[in-house]
């Protein structure tokens, strides 16, 4: 017999997005589950009717943290699964996701972020630059179809877990705007240290990418949280998002500096050389196009100014002042 299943899904209104996900969740090959959308406001769409329940909460503007705990303790059931407004599941996700679960792969499984399959050049661009080490650091297989592995933490976009793991641990830090997955995973981790987080590639979401301008505000704002993400037990490859910020500090320094503009010019473009080239060779791994290539190196060095400028930003002080207002916006 099949567990119930609380699928949550945290939105601002009922538009075409989360329609499209409450659709696609209609063809998922799982029977016994209801679905759960915490919302600010109605919007102007009304909800159509689907094969299985979904139950609506109206409760203004908060963030996703409080919205996924608020779902979680009102709707009993055995086992949970979120994903976002703007993404939508494969038929097998929720089937194999809970088959993980009782077979015992982890406490909490989950699978890769997709890009939609029809989305604009534009889109596809940041979905490329977020494929890459240069952005997404040691966590970039959760970007495509990698291998089965054991990680650190998820995305909270496509968690699939028991119901009394969330709310043992408290759930998801409601406090937080960006970063509240990591944090909840670190929580656990520090009462649980044998903790086991499952990435399968099964398990795939497609998730709709930003526009341009808005994935690079999206990158300010995981900037801002850089200290947050340092993870000093894996190497150097943990301390990825400081080097951002680093780079940045170390070329305005040089540009900003007394010495001669001609010896200027030659460390900047030094600099910006070795850095493209190393960008270069990573991602023609994947990218075949030489239009594309240099597209996608070009939009990876905006990201990186951009995650450098919210580091600064939090490094001021302005963190709490900034962080609601522009994430909010790069949704839009």
């Amino acid at each position: 017999m099949q567990e119930k299943v609380n699928i949550v899904i945290p939105a601002i209104k009922i538009n075409e997005e989360l329609l499209k996900c409450l659709k696609e969740i209609n063809k998922v090959n799982y029977s016994n589950f209801f679905v759960t959308i915490v919302l600010d406001r109605q919007g102007k769409n009304k909800l159509p009717k689907f094969k299985y329940k979904v139950n609506k909460l109206i409760v203004g503007k908060i963030n996703m943290s409080t919205k996924r705990n608020m779902a979680v303790k009102k709707f009993k059931s055995k086992y949970i699964a979120f994903i976002d407004s703007d993404a939508y599941p494969n038929k097998n996700w929720l089937k194999l996701g809970i088959k993980y679960l009782k077979q015992k792969k982890g406490e909490i499984v989950g699978g890769p972020s997709l890009p939609f399959p029809n989305q604009n050049y534009s889109k596809k661009i940041c979905y490329l630059s977020k494929r890459s080490y240069f952005v997404s650091g040691y966590l970039n297989f959760r970007k495509y179809k990698a291998k089965k592995r054991y990680c650190d933490w998820l995305e909270s976009c496509n968690l699939i877990l028991q119901n009394n793991f969330f709310l043992k641990y408290r759930g998801m830090d409601d406090t937080r705007y960006t970063g509240e997955d990591k944090e909840f995973f670190e929580r656990v981790r520090k009462k649980n240290p044998n903790l086991k987080v499952f990435y399968s590639p099964d398990l795939y979401i497609y998730h709709r990418d930003r526009k341009f301008f808005g994935f690079l505000l999206q990158r300010s704002c995981f900037g801002m949280d850089f200290l947050n993400l340092i993870k000093f037990d894996v190497g150097i490859k943990g301390f990825q998002p400081l080097f951002p910020l680093l780079i940045f500090l170390f070329l305005l320094t040089i540009l900003i500096s007394k010495i001669a503009l001609t010896s200027k010019a030659t460390i900047l473009l030094s600099c910006f050389a070795l850095i493209n080239l190393t960008i270069l060779f990573e991602i023609k791994k994947y990218i075949k196009s030489i239009k594309t290539l240099f597209l996608t190196m070009l939009t990876i060095d905006l990201a990186n100014i951009a995650f450098a400028l919210g580091g600064i930003i939090a490094l001021v002080g302005l963190k709490n002042l900034l962080v609601n207002k522009i994430y909010t916006y790069s949704r839009k």
